[in-house]
């Protein structure tokens, strides 16, 4: 399972989210297409939602919108999911007040191993090569709500 997000303007977003019955499709056609404004976490999703927030699944606003918040899009309640500028932004300035070398600070492999987060086997047995893994990825993650909150952007997010 890896994450992947698009930002867009809101007009397009609303415009999208319109078409219910297309959205999903149309997310997934421009993520196959890897626009600019895309982002992509791989395995490390799991790992950055739980340093931000303490919780496998839960969290408080905005640190929990990160990665796993949003309103579901679409039929399917596990696809993607959209934030309204308004939390981007909230969501950015969270991330920009905890730079990577804090968030290194944060991470705690025994701790991610013991909640089982995905993939659960390689906290433990990788070593510095899973930090570096995560926070290679949290740092895009940072970048990429950082453009979004900038330009004024929409988000939607998936988990496949």
């Amino acid at each position: 399972m890896t994450w992947s997000a698009t930002a867009m303007d809101p007009a397009r977003a609303a415009a999208l989210l319109e078409r219910a019955d297309s959205v999903e499709a149309e997310l997934y056609e421009r993520e196959d297409a890897q626009a600019a404004t895309d982002a992509y976490l791989d395995k490390a999703w799991h790992a950055i939602h739980f340093v931000l927030t303490g919780s496998a699944w839960a969290g408080d606003a905005p640190w929990a919108w990160a990665v796993l918040g949003g309103t579901p899009v679409g039929e399917d309640e596990a696809g993607w999911r959209h934030l309204p500028a308004e939390q981007v932004r909230e969501v950015a300035q969270a991330l920009a007040a905890l730079p990577p070398a804090e968030f290194a600070r944060r991470y705690d492999a025994q701790a991610l191993a013991e909640a089982q987060i995905y993939p659960d086997v390689i906290w433990l047995r990788d070593g510095e090569d899973a930090r570096d893994y995560v926070l290679d990825y949290y740092a895009q993650l940072s970048g990429f709500y950082a453009a979004a909150a900038q330009r004024g952007d929409d988000v939607f997010a998936t988990i496949g």
